[in-house]
């Protein structure tokens, strides 16, 4: 099974209260042939499962007990621990920050939690604006995008989001439905073709940065305060702004305005991204050749002669 040894218990510990269980009781001298090993071996995992309180000794009598409430107790622990745990990390670091001689500049996190912990207190902690590069949904997985923690609620207080998303995200629905619900609570969001990380800047002041690991912590993190670092930063996320095509929000009655249809307005949003005919024809399910066309027809409308006019003036209109 493997649950209990990601509590920290051996392989026999484990083997040994599965027998209890599927068992029942049984005498402490059977464990040693019962679990084909030593008796040395059978003593340090049931004191183990004592020691966590899954077991209970009568004599020589090995009783199992269960285990919702005894871990449930376990998981609260851990809690406090975890809690405990962070608020010293403000504590501590606030002092190590005060008694270094130099500026502290970043700091590192090579742990998933604690990446996602500063990203939240970002969000949580964000006064007046917060620009963001997200390469969004990778893999072929369905997508994991979700909105950060914290995020709507800082639009809801007047934080202003400025958002620049990988083209990766208009050829998934479900990440694409959710960049739909944040525009419409006020996120301003642009589309860039190869955006090449996941970097979030609150107020100018702070930045996190992150990025996929192998193993078991899959997501590390930096986070940038202040300093030079921090201003490279700000101009390489206004770079891809300036690059970017607008993302439009459709209303939740499915209503457009006088300006193109929706598909049309679909279309423009994979030109502007910098998809290939090919590739939008695959995104729209229709050959080549009618996208060819259908943009031929677009400039026409739009009297763009070549396809960079055509994304100027549909954005000047507001069609993106």
């Amino acid at each position: 099974m493997g649950a209990l040894r990601d509590l920290g218990l051996s392989e026999v510990a484990e083997r040994a209260y599965l027998a209890l269980v599927q068992g029942g009781p049984r005498h402490r001298g059977e464990f040693a042939a019962r679990l084909e090993t030593d008796v040395v071996a059978v003593d340090a995992a049931l004191d183990e499962l004592v020691g966590l309180g899954l077991v209970e000794l009568s004599g020589e009598r090995c009783v199992p007990l269960p285990p919702r409430f005894t871990l449930e107790v376990l998981a609260e622990q851990h809690l406090r621990t975890a809690a405990a745990a962070r608020e010293s990390s403000e504590v501590l670091g606030r002092l190590w920050a005060e008694q270094s001689p130099l500026p502290v500049y970043l700091e590192v996190l090579t742990t998933t939690d604690s990446t996602y912990a500063a990203q939240e207190k970002l969000h949580r902690e964000v006064r007046g604006e917060v620009m963001a590069l997200s390469v969004g949904p990778v893999g072929s997985d369905p997508p994991q995008l979700a909105q950060a923690p914290g995020s709507f609620e800082a639009m809801s207080r007047g934080v202003t989001y400025r958002v620049v998303y990988s083209a990766d995200i208009l050829r998934q629905p479900t990440a694409m439905a959710l960049v739909q619900q944040a525009i419409l609570v006020g996120e301003s969001a642009r589309v860039f073709p190869n955006v090449p990380c996941n970097l979030t800047i609150a107020d100018s002041r702070r930045a996190v940065l992150t990025a996929p690991m192998p193993g078991a912590e899959r997501l590390h993190g930096l986070v940038i305060l202040g300093g030079g670092f921090l201003d490279a930063l700000i101009g390489v996320f206004e770079s891809f702004w300036a690059l970017g095509v607008p993302i439009s929000a459709i209303p939740a009655d499915g209503a457009l305005d006088a300006g193109p249809s929706e598909s049309n307005r679909h279309l423009l949003t994979l030109l502007g991204a910098g998809l290939t005919d090919e590739s939008i024809a695959r995104e729209l399910g229709v050959s080549e050749r009618t996208v060819t066309r259908r943009i031929a027809a677009l400039q026409k409308s739009l009297g763009a002669r070549s396809r960079f006019q055509l994304g100027v003036q549909a954005a000047r209109r507001g069609w993106l």
